[in-house]
């Protein structure tokens, strides 16, 4: 309700009645006037209040109207944290269970390659003087025997090193067993007391057979799990000479029979 739209009318309604009432006492239009003006006022500071009430009612409901919006919003965040944070527990129990996983396959590797580097360390008397006197496989069973020493943490440093080691030495074993191989480095000591120096064919890992340069020294080697055994064949003296001469090329080849005692 505007007042400015009602005073007229309440203006003109009081004329009629002012003419039939009977004269009124000399300030009683002073009066009226004076209640008329008071009950204006009045409306204007209702009418005050009103336009004041609309405006706060406008400001408030644009408040309601964002605060309502910032809280869908709060709410999004809410449940975008949510799943960030699920999200983000998945990947780090994923990622611990990875470390675990990482850690135990480590543990069974560093353990694996324990046991290789024990079993061949155990499997070495099995190997020929000769081959262990390499320079590379000296070294290589220098460095496996210093290794297989390591307890704890120190175990699982340089597996791969230690890795590659245990296989090379497995691979220099088997060149060493695929071919037949003709050295003159082994000091052979008779019964007698008397020492000669022998060329010796070695077939791969299962049997060697040696002379002395006079061929009147024959000796036949086997290993066993204490190291390589040489036993005397006096029998056999003629043909491991003959052997050795058709291997270095002074003889024709031929067949050469001989008795071989496999491990």
């Amino acid at each position: 309700m505007r007042i400015h739209r009602l005073l007229p009318g309440v203006v003109f309604a009081t004329w009629p009645l002012m003419a039939q009432e009977p004269a009124a006492p000399a300030n009683g239009p002073s009066e009226l006037r004076k209640s008329v003006r008071e009950w204006i006022e009045t409306m204007q500071e209702i009418q005050k209040e009103e336009d004041s009430w609309e405006k706060d009612r406008e400001i408030l409901k644009g408040y309601k109207e964002g605060l309502e919006t910032e809280i869908e919003t709060l709410k999004e965040q809410i449940e975008r944290a949510k799943t960030e944070r699920d999200s983000a527990a998945k990947e780090d129990l994923e990622k611990i269970a990875e470390r675990d996983s990482y850690a135990a396959a480590r543990e069974s590797l560093a353990k694996s390659i324990a046991e290789l580097e024990t079993g061949l360390l155990a499997s070495l008397p099995l190997l020929p003087e000769t081959l262990l006197k390499e320079p590379k496989v000296a070294q290589i069973v220098e460095e496996i025997k210093k290794d297989s020493a390591l307890k704890g943490k120190d175990a699982e440093k340089a597996m791969t090193r230690r890795l590659n080691n245990s296989l090379n030495l497995l691979a220099e074993s088997e060149k060493f067993q695929q071919a037949v191989h003709l050295r003159e480095d082994l000091l052979y000591k008779t019964a007698d007391g008397r020492e000669f120096n022998m060329k010796v064919l070695y077939f791969g890992l299962a049997a060697a057979y040696a002379v002395n340069e006079s061929g009147d020294v024959a000796v036949v080697g086997t290993p066993t799990p204490s190291g390589w055994v040489f036993t005397e064949r006096p029998d056999l003296a003629a043909r491991i000479t003959e052997l050795v001469g058709v291997t270095t090329g002074d003889m024709d080849a031929k067949f050469v029979s001989l008795p071989i005692d496999l491990p």
